[in-house]
């Protein structure tokens, strides 16, 4: 399929996808005798892989090293075992993070609620 089918059924850029074949993140397509890349079918799921681990707050950096994977899956693969190990971890501690945030802003929404006296009266 044209660079303009395959960005529109993945939902990306024309540009994006030009960037993510450059960097060597989706395979390279071959051109067609008139000069056009003709992307195969794994381009698209390569890409739809890219949205998926993005969305869970994967970085391209970290993508990269998995895409080998979707044409030869390794159940066991430590390599992406470890990163969605890591992963969960960096959700955990962003949740922790974020718990606390809300708990301080609920404190100071709590002190903004009250009357002046009793704001002062429960600092102390």
């Amino acid at each position: 399929m044209k660079a303009n089918e395959l960005a529109k059924i993945a939902d990306v850029g024309k540009d994006t996808l030009r960037y993510y074949e450059k960097i060597g993140l989706i395979s390279t397509p071959p051109r067609s005798s008139n000069g056009y890349r003709e992307y195969p079918d794994s381009c698209l799921e390569e890409l739809k892989f890219i949205k998926m681990a993005q969305s869970v707050g994967f970085t391209l950096s970290e993508i990269k090293p998995a895409i080998p994977f979707l044409a030869n899956p390794d159940p066991g693969c430590p390599l992406l075992t470890n990163a969605m190990t890591n992963q969960i971890q960096r959700i955990d501690q962003k949740i922790e993070e974020l718990e606390t945030a809300k708990s301080t802003l609920l404190r100071w929404l709590e002190k903004l609620s009250m009357p002046p006296e009793v704001a002062t009266t429960k600092t102390k």
